[in-house]
């Protein structure tokens, strides 16, 4: 099975009902279509309608369905976000702290030398989408102004198709700074980072074509299949759109030639990542306090 996808920079911007589940949950209204409840279904149908009599003692849970979707493509459009723009985390992430003191009566120089890492972290969650038992990815184009700022995050993130997907990677800080320490004084040093966060929703286009072929068997034998059946995965979901229509939300048959079937897949994502990084000094006499701010060092 393949999937295609065009490499186009994103912007954020502001069946029976069986195979439809609608899930309340935090007041969204989710929905999953099943592709394979669907094409089970449907090959219940056909087996239904055409077995012959040296195997209709068998019983339905007898049986073993297992669908081949390799000869049905799945392409997708590129993947819009919409929201309002990252927003800076108000409070600064300290990494390292460490102090240099000075008890002579000359100023002593010190090295404030680390090498940390924060967490950058990209998490889609799907409200409308389609599932089934094969993989096929998505890939999210991440906005070019969070790509340029979140280091360690790579532009294409890949996510399997209606899977909740939550991506993590680590992104290194280095300092290696001169700290001039006065006579009887001592000097606190702090690397902190500035992150920014973005909450928004998205949405892209699943479309497909081809056909399926399957296999029943019996559980006992399921090498050994008893029927093999194939089918247009485009008359599959047409047949069930005209039985459940008012199910099938945010689906439709696009009659090109050939025809494809087309999804509007929907989500809500959240991106959090540093940004920059700075130290912070704080200088205390040792009999007199003196505070020193230091910033993007």
């Amino acid at each position: 099975m393949g999937n295609q996808h065009n490499r186009q920079k994103s912007s954020v911007k502001t069946p029976t009902t069986s195979t439809i589940k609608q899930i309340q949950h935090s007041s969204d209204q989710y929905q999953i279509i099943d592709l394979d409840e669907i094409v089970e279904q449907w090959i219940w149908y056909m087996w239904n309608r055409t077995k012959t009599k040296s195997v209709s003692h068998y019983k339905r849970e007898e049986l073993l369905i297992t669908i081949n979707w390799n000869h049905v493509t799945f392409t997708q459009s590129d993947v819009r976000f919409y929201g309002s723009p990252p927003v800076r985390i108000p409070k600064s992430q300290i990494l390292f702290r460490t102090n240099f003191t000075n008890t002579t009566t000359n100023e002593q120089l010190y090295i404030f030398k680390t090498e940390r890492s924060t967490r950058s972290m990209f998490k889609f969650i799907f409200t409308h989408m389609l599932t089934k038992s094969s993989k096929s990815p998505i890939i999210f184009c991440l906005p070019d102004e969070i790509v340029q700022l979140g280091g360690g995050a790579k532009s294409d993130q890949s996510v399997e198709i209606g899977q909740d997907t939550i991506k993590e990677y680590n992104m290194r800080w280095n300092v290696n700074s001169q700290i001039r320490v006065a006579p009887h004084t001592c000097t606190y040093a702090e690397l902190n980072i500035d992150e920014e966060e973005f909450h928004g929703d998205f949405s892209v286009f699943i479309e497909f074509s081809g056909r399926i072929t399957a296999t029943i068997a019996t559980r006992q034998t399921p090498d050994n299949y008893l029927r093999f059946i194939d089918g247009n995965i485009i008359e599959i979901i047409r047949e069930t759109m005209e039985n459940n229509h008012h199910q099938l939300h945010d689906i439709e048959i696009i009659e090109n030639d050939p025809p494809i079937v087309r999804f509007h897949m929907r989500g809500k994502c959240s991106f959090r990542y540093g940004i920059q990084q700075h130290v912070v000094l704080k200088q205390e006499s040792l009999s007199t306090d003196i505070d020193l701010h230091i910033a993007d060092n």
